[in-house]
């Protein structure tokens, strides 16, 4: 974000940062090599409302969800760490018009199925930041009465480096990718006016000639236990029987 500001002073997002982050320290950038989902980490997102206008806030990732078949009466409840764009206007209703954020990322990560084994792969952007797109609700433990603020990422069909990277034949929704938006769609995405045919037109797959990927350590195993937060994640391991894959 601050190359980006130092090489375009203009940039409103990178601007945004470095008041928030530097300037005036207002709040403490989460910064991650790799977060787990179901880790629920707090992530710096980005928020729009009419009165602060953009601005950053810290959130949990993932998002309690629950749902009571009218017909049926049964019940349905589950964590929500990303969200089908299909889906969306349903499972999200209450939120899906009012409370959207985008998260920014230099990069997230895909695991490659092959032959029985599982090889990490780093996607990032082949120019500036990834953009996610989310929304987000506040829910209040009814033990506790603690407020959380957690938010969900929405997800589109694959590019085809992503179809072939998100390959687990486990996979409820099958191949899948980030909805990741171009910098200049990211105020028409947190646009309070936004209807559903304005949002629809951005659940699009991120071109795959602005993305590239390279596979990786595989940082998930014991050894890594305490150096997740580490660049050692992200150290490029060429994996001889990929060649063929």
């Amino acid at each position: 974000m601050l190359r980006r500001l130092q090489k375009d002073p203009d940039d409103e997002i990178a601007q945004l940062f470095y008041k928030t982050f530097v300037g005036q320290a207002e709040l403490r950038y989460m910064e991650y090599y790799v977060a787990i989902g179901k880790a629920k980490p707090t992530l710096s997102v980005m928020v729009y409302n009419a009165e602060e206008g953009l601005h950053f806030r810290n959130f949990q990732w993932g998002l309690d969800w629950s749902y009571t078949d009218k017909k049926s009466g049964k019940s349905y409840a589950r964590e929500l760490i990303n969200s089908t764009c299909e889906k969306v206007f349903f499972v999200h209703r209450e939120v899906i018009f009012s409370q959207r954020c985008v998260i920014p990322l230099d990069g997230y990560y895909e695991f490659f199925h092959f032959s029985g084994q599982v090889y990490p792969h780093f996607l990032y952007p082949a120019e500036g930041l990834f953009y996610a797109a989310g929304v987000w609700q506040e829910t209040v433990d009814t033990e506790t009465g603690e407020l959380t603020t957690g938010f969900s990422i929405i997800t589109t069909p694959p590019n085809p480096l992503a179809e072939k990277l998100h390959n687990n034949p486990r996979a409820p929704n099958g191949s899948r990718m980030l909805l990741i938006l171009p910098q200049e769609k990211v105020m028409d995405y947190l646009d309070p006016d936004a209807g559903k045919e304005d949002l629809q037109k951005l659940f699009v797959p991120y071109s795959e000639q602005k993305m590239e990927a390279y596979p990786t350590v595989r940082f998930l195993k014991k050894e890594f236990s305490g150096r997740l937060n580490s660049e050692d994640v992200r150290r490029r391991i060429d994996y001889p029987e990929l060649f063929f894959a």
